[in-house]
């Protein structure tokens, strides 16, 4: 009967290797700025095929996109992630 092998040192160290340190170097995100034209992407891409007017259909997408813009201003705010105006 073979006696129970416990974890060596050598073990430890490849578990180090893969896992990484256990200090982890504190990364600071960049600050962010909130678009002035949140439009500019729905004009990109040119006139939306999902309607019979063509219009309609850019302001609602408009009107998703600034929305989406104000949720992200605000939770960058909350986080203080948000870079000062001047």
């Amino acid at each position: 009967m073979s006696k129970r092998r416990r974890p060596t040192a050598s073990k430890r160290v490849v578990d180090a290797k893969f896992w990484g340190p256990d200090e982890v170097p504190e990364i600071v995100p960049p600050l962010l700025e909130p678009t002035p034209d949140p439009a500019a992407v729905v004009r990109s891409l040119g006139a939306p095929p999902l309607a019979v007017d063509a219009s309609v259909a850019e302001r609602h997408l408009t009107a998703v996109y600034e929305e989406a813009v104000r949720a992200a201003t605000a939770l960058a705010a909350a986080n203080g992630l948000l870079a000062p105006t001047d």
